[in-house]
């Protein structure tokens, strides 16, 4: 679940990666530091969690590398579009032995802040569905990236790694 959870936090922004299906994009998240608020709906145990991200021109680009290998092979579907001023993204992937079936509304000008709500199912091998709902809410905090944190760098939970030091996110 914690790779499901990463997965989604890095590349939720950044899901135009998708887009090459359908050619809408999601605009370009300003470089710097921002703030995640996500908030886990429908699950025990779901208090709202607060991640602080650390991205460049170089990091988006990485995620979406990441993503177009690791995850574009791996989905039947990956569709984006506009729709007036929100953006909605519908996937269904395998993911890691998981099917995940998502549909994500984001809204925002990826400036200052935008939000994203994401509603979808996870399964596993013989077990039932699990419905599952994120919201994100994301501001701008400044250019200057924070608390020694360097581009690529995401704290969750008081614990920080890098993006780029992942490995490959795919099946």
């Amino acid at each position: 679940m914690r790779r499901l959870f990463i997965l989604l936090l890095a590349l939720s922004p950044t899901s135009h990666a998708f887009a090459q299906a359908t050619g809408d994009t999601l605009p370009a998240r300003r470089p710097g530091q921002w703030e995640i608020r996500m908030q886990l709906e429908g699950r025990q145990g779901g208090p709202e969690m607060l991640a602080r991200v650390c991205t460049d021109a170089e990091t988006e680009k990485l995620l979406m590398a990441q993503a177009m290998g690791g995850m574009g092979a791996s989905c039947r579907r990956n569709d984006i579009r506009r729709v007036g001023d929100t953006y909605r993204i519908e996937t269904d992937c395998d993911i890691g032995g998981m099917r995940t079936q998502s549909v994500a509304v984001a809204s925002g000008d990826f400036q200052a802040g935008y939000t994203m709500r994401i509603e979808g199912s996870v399964t596993m091998a013989g077990a039932p569905p699990q419905k599952t709902l994120m919201v994100q809410q994301a501001r701008w905090l400044g250019a200057a990236c924070i608390g020694g944190m360097v581009p690529g760098d995401m704290e969750v939970s008081g614990q920080r790694f890098n993006v780029r030091n992942l490995p490959r996110l795919s099946n």
